[in-house]
């Protein structure tokens, strides 16, 4: 379970995805019409959007390490190693 888990409703679940590289389809965007907020969505702090949930997780990792020396990541990988080969996975077990 991820304690940083995202509303991907408010944010990317309406745009058109990518073909899904494990399963080869192109999965159906999602029609829900919860409303969405980017990263350039007002209101505005320090450039970044208040209301987006995806631009917050350098935040949250620097607070939480910031506070506790011991912090750390438990990190589950499936037997394949995908996980690696998406960027902002990489990127998030980097910081």
């Amino acid at each position: 379970i991820c304690c940083f888990a995202v509303n991907q409703h408010a944010g990317i679940c309406s745009s058109t995805p990518r073909m899904d590289p494990v399963t080869q389809t192109i999965p159906k965007p999602c029609t829900c019409s919860h409303p969405k907020y980017w990263s350039d969505t007002a209101p505005l702090r320090n450039g970044q959007s208040v209301r987006c949930e995806m631009n917050k997780f350098d935040d949250m990792m620097s607070c939480l390490s910031a506070k506790n020396h011991r912090f750390g990541q438990l990190i589950a990988v499936d037997t394949d190693f995908n996980l690696f080969t998406r960027a902002w996975c990489v990127a998030e077990i980097h910081r």
